[in-house]
């Protein structure tokens, strides 16, 4: 069997790529620039040396420096310039000395969000004789002839969870160790996940402008995620009808483009031009929004059953020990519940090692 390469990877020509999205006077913002990559490439080519400025249709501009990352540039959209109902666009210029601009977006008014909730619910999978447990969460969205009538939500997570042992006994090349009390400072964790899903609604042509119980994600019990504390970060953000058909052109674009024989994904156009080739196809869009946001804590939840975890095991050593040091031991149990002092992995011991920080999060007690 030959490997199949779609026509538009064959002759793969990289795209300049804007990731452009402001909050308004929302303290410092990131505009990233980068170059797309082809389907066998994974890694970001971000654009160093870029001259970056946001400006309104007046007299205003706001300069973005690059900082903290190559292709990242940092800058601030405050002040008594930033006004609802004006207009802004972003012009940048590249180290080869191509000119891009986008249109101008006209900075919305957004409601506070309203309710966020979520409910206990059993989903299917793909195997079919498979269900999953989890919380399925939603939003109800509140608004009235003040604000607009399109709107997107980005969510962030942040979630607790532990090692399999606390730091007990080890051996290393000083030679063996073991503790009067359990070392437990890598035991817990949190993470942070931003998530990739798209949010996007209009109430374009309701009679109100309202929706109730818009479905956002779904968290399984399969993880730890839920487990002990999870965290989730609601930002709201209001729309032009132009950017809510990108990103909703976007959303199906994600969703379909995993099929490859199913419907075509959509053209995802966004409001970047090339000053001097409008032809060139430049990716990503430029966004200005007021956004409201909301932290909604969930602490452990009745009715999940966390049963298909992925536990660590101790591994049973009846010869001589591994040469690689440290070695860490851990108690662990057969099948019968008898007890034996077994090699455990670090990773079931050093929490961080799974992504996380043993740093609590400021607001992590707050209700």
């Amino acid at each position: 069997m030959e490997r199949y390469f779609p026509d538009t990877e064959t002759n793969f020509q990289p795209k300049l790529v804007v990731q452009a999205i402001i909050a308004a006077d929302d303290g410092l913002q990131e505009i990233v620039i980068s170059k797309s990559t082809s389907v066998d490439e994974t890694k970001l080519v971000t654009l160093s040396g870029c001259s970056v400025v946001v400006e309104d249709s007046g007299e205003h501009r706001f300069t973005f420096n690059e900082a903290g990352k190559t292709g990242c540039y940092r800058g601030y959209l405050e002040g008594s310039a930033v006004v609802v109902g004006n207009k802004y666009r972003l012009r940048l210029k590249t180290p080869e000395g191509k000119e891009y601009v986008s249109r101008f977006e006209k900075l919305m008014p957004c409601p506070d969000v309203s309710f966020v909730y979520y409910e206990v619910q059993t989903q299917p999978t793909p195997d079919k004789e498979v269900n999953k447990n989890g919380l399925q969460f939603y939003i109800d969205y509140k608004g009235d002839d003040n604000y607009g009538r399109f709107y997107r939500w980005e969510l962030t997570q942040t979630y607790e969870y532990h090692s399999t042992w606390p730091l007990d006994k080890w051996l290393d090349v000083d030679g063996p160790h073991d503790l009067i009390r359990p070392d437990y400072s890598n035991y817990t964790c949190y993470k942070t996940d931003k998530l990739d899903d798209i949010f996007v609604l209009s109430t374009d042509g309701f009679a109100q402008n309202r929706f109730t119980k818009y479905k956002l994600h779904f968290v399984p019990d399969q993880t730890q995620v839920l487990q002990y504390r999870y965290n989730l970060l609601v930002r709201q953000y209001s729309l032009t009808q132009s950017a809510f058909n990108y990103w909703e052109n976007l959303k199906k674009n994600n969703q379909e483009a995993a099929n490859l024989f199913g419907r075509q994904p959509a053209n995802v156009k966004g409001n970047i031009l090339n000053v001097n080739d409008t032809t060139e196809v430049v990716l990503g869009y430029f966004g200005v929004s007021v956004v409201k946001s909301k932290r909604v804590r969930v602490d452990p939840v009745p009715g999940l059953r966390f049963n298909k975890l992925n536990k660590c095991r101790a591994a049973k050593q009846d010869g001589p020990l591994p040469d690689a040091r440290p070695i860490y031991f851990a108690e662990d149990y057969d099948v019968d519940g008898n007890s034996y002092m077994g090699i455990a992995g670090a990773d079931c011991i050093f929490c961080q090692m799974f992504g996380g920080t043993t740093q609590k999060p400021t607001y992590w007690d707050e209700k």
